[in-house]
C-alpha cells in the first residue's frame, strides 16, 4: 500500500501521536511519502526519524526568493523544466479563477511541485483537518490521488470551525472516504457540522505500552502531593486554573509542589501569575523538554493534573496524550470534564473529573488525593488496564492499516 501523509510539521521532535501512526505503516511494510510544510524547530529529532530513515520520505514545498520579481524568475524556470501534462499542472496553479490568492502569490505553485512527478497512492491521509483544504486542491489539479482519509485531532475541529465557520469541512465531508476522528465527542462534532455518519469512524490515538511501564505510585511525604502537567502554554491547557487550585491548597495546609513540562505563549504571564499567588517557591516551568525528561518528570510526580479548559477561540483537545502515559505508567490523574477526557478517565477509578474552570472543585479533588493515599495503587492498575484495553498502538495500528487496506480493494469501493 502506498500512502501519501500530508501534515504541517515533519520530523518531529517528540512522540505525537501521527509518529507512531506512520512510525506503524512504514514497520508493517507499507511505504509511506510525508509531505510537510517544513522540519519542527529547535532542536535533535525522535530517534524514530533515523531508525527509519523518515527524512528522506519527507518532501517539503519549494522556497520562493524574498523579492517578488526574482519570484516570478524562478517560478518561470521551474515551469519551463517540465513538459507535457506535468507544465500543463503547474501553469493551472495560476490561475486565479481557481486558486484566487493561492495563484498570484504563488502559494500554490510551490506547494504543487514537490508532487512531480505524480506519484500513484493508494491512499491520500491528512494527519489534520486543517490539511484537507490542501488535499483537496491538489485532486482537481490531478497532482494527487488515492482514496481521501482525514484524521480530526482536536483545535481543527474547534478552533478552526469556530474562525472559519460551519460549512469549512463541507467539500471534506463530499469527498472524503472515512473521517477519523480521535475521540466520540470529536466524531459527534463532525455529525453536528454535517459530516456522513457512517464515514465517522473513530479511532483513537495511542501509546506504545513498552515504553511506560507500571508503578505503583505512593505518597512520598503525608499531606503533600508531587504535581505535574505537560502540554503547551496555551488557554485551553487550563494551567492558571492549576496554580489557583495550588494556591487554595495551601490555604487549606496541603503541600504541593508543581512542575509544568512545555513552553508556549502564555508561559510569561503564567509565571507572573505564580509569583504572585506566592507560589515562586513550589512552581517549577521546565519549558519544552524531550520525551526523557517528561519520561522523568513523570515518574518522580505522585499525581498528574490535565484540567482542559475550552479557550476564548473555541480550542478544544481530543485526549491529551499525557493522560494515557501518566494512567500506563501506574499515576492518579486529575482532568476536567473537556471534550474526549472523560472517555479515558473514570471518574472515582483511575482519578477525578472536575469542572472546567472550577479551581475549588480542583483543589478539592487534590486535596483528596493527599488524604486517601491508600486508593492509589487500585487508581493506577484501573488507568493501566484501561489503557490497555483501548489505547495500545500496536493494535490500533494494525486496525488502521486494516481499515485502510479494506477501503482500496476493489470489492470495498462503492458500485
Amino acid at each position: 500500500m502506498r500512502v501519501a501523509w500530508l501534515t504541517g510539521l515533519f520530523p518531529v521532535r517528540s512522540e505525537i501521536p501521527f509518529l507512531n501512526q506512520i512510525v506503524g505503516l512504514v514497520e508493517r511494510g507499507h511505504e509511506v511519502d510525508i509531505y510537510a510544510d517544513g522540519p519542527q524547530p529547535g532542536g535533535s529529532f525522535h530517534p524514530d526519524i533515523g531508525r527509519l530513515a523518515l527524512e528522506s520520505r519527507t518532501r517539503y514545498p519549494i522556497r520562493w526568493p524574498a523579492a517578488r520579481g526574482e519570484r516570478w524568475r524562478a517560478a518561470a524556470r521551474l515551469i519551463a523544466g517540465h513538459r507535457g501534462s506535468e507544465r500543463r499542472l503547474l501553469l493551472r496553479t495560476l490561475d486565479p479563477s481557481r486558486f484566487w490568492h493561492r495563484a498570484w502569490t504563488l502559494d500554490q505553485l510551490r506547494r504543487t511541485a514537490r508532487f512531480l512527478p505524480v506519484r500513484p497512492y493508494d491512499v491520500c491521509y491528512c494527519a489534520f483537518g486543517t490539511d484537507a483544504p490542501h488535499a483537496l486542491r491538489l485532486r482537481r489539479l490531478g497532482a494527487l490521488g488515492g482514496e481521501l482519509v482525514v484524521a480530526f485531532r482536536g483545535a481543527d475541529t474547534t478552533k478552526y470551525v469556530a474562525r472559519r465557520g460551519p460549512r469549512v469541512y463541507a467539500r471534506t465531508f463530499r469527498d472524503a472516504r472515512l473521517l477519523l476522528p480521535v475521540c466520540e465527542f470529536l466524531g459527534r462534532r463532525l455529525v453536528q457540522l454535517g459530516a456522513p455518519a457512517e464515514r465517522v469512524v473513530v479511532h483513537r490515538t495511542g501509546i506504545d505500552l513498552s515504553r511506560w511501564p507500571y508503578r505503583e505510585r505512593h505518597l512520598a511525604v503525608p499531606g503533600s502531593l508531587r504535581l505535574v502537567s505537560v502540554g503547551r502554554l496555551v488557554e485551553k491547557k487550563g494551567i492558571a486554573d492549576v496554580l489557583r487550585a495550588l494556591r487554595l491548597l495551601r490555604d487549606r495546609g496541603v503541600g504541593a509542589e508543581y512542575r509544568v513540562f512545555g513552553d508556549g505563549p502564555l508561559r510569561e504571564g503564567l509565571a507572573a501569575l505564580a509569583v504572585e499567588l506566592g507560589l515562586a517557591e513550589r512552581v517549577v516551568f521546565e519549558g519544552w523538554q524531550g520525551q526523557e525528561a517528561v519520561r522523568e518528570g513523570l515518574a518522580r510526580a505522585d499525581v498528574l493534573v490535565a484540567a482542559s479548559v475550552t479557550a476564548a477561540d473555541g480550542d478544544e483537545e481530543g485526549i491529551p496524550n499525557v493522560l494515557k502515559e501518566a494512567m500506563a505508567s501506574g499515576m492518579p490523574v486529575v482532568g476536567t470534564r473537556h471534550a474526549g477526557i472523560p472517555e479515558l478517565l473514570e471518574d472515582g477509578v483511575s482519578g477525578w473529573l472536575v469542572p472546567e474552570r472550577d479551581e475549588a472543585a480542583l483543589a478539592a479533588a487534590l486535596a483528596r488525593l493527599a488524604a486517601e493515599p491508600e486508593r492509589w495503587a487500585a487508581m493506577g492498575r484501573a488507568g493501566r488496564a484501561k489503557v490497555e484495553r483501548e489505547y495500545d498502538i500496536h493494535r490500533l495500528n494494525d486496525r488502521l492499516a486494516g481499515m485502510l487496506e479494506t477501503l482500496i480493494r476493489p470489492e470495498a469501493r462503492p458500485r
